[in-house]
């Protein structure tokens, strides 16, 4: 099941962010030449380990979750789910998500 707080919290925390699936059937290539093109422009995204790479290289499914920060940084996930994408975001920022820092 979608985690709906982490969309909320995603909404207010950072400046945008966009969900794609299956992003390499725009320039109609492979998971595989999609996923090394994103490294060639250094926007690599994560994966929570290399099985999860590989079931999306494997299953043809290829979910992303693009995060820009306040700061101008990218942060870039990718499973073959969109909870896992979520997961990833939950796992980096979760101190954040319980613990707001007052002004």
């Amino acid at each position: 099941m979608i985690d709906g707080t982490m969309l909320e919290w995603l909404a207010a925390h950072s400046e945008n962010f966009q969900i794609r699936c299956n992003p390499h059937r725009e320039s109609h290539t492979t998971i595989a030449r999609h996923l090394l093109h994103r490294e060639r422009l250094a926007e690599a995204p994560r994966f929570s380990d290399s099985a999860a790479r590989s079931a999306c290289v494997n299953g043809q499914t290829l979910w992303e979750v693009s995060i820009r920060h306040a700061d101008g940084r990218d942060t870039h996930f990718a499973g073959p789910s969109l909870d896992n994408c979520l997961k990833q975001v939950r796992a980096l920022f979760g101190p954040a998500l319980h613990h707001p820092i007052a002004a």
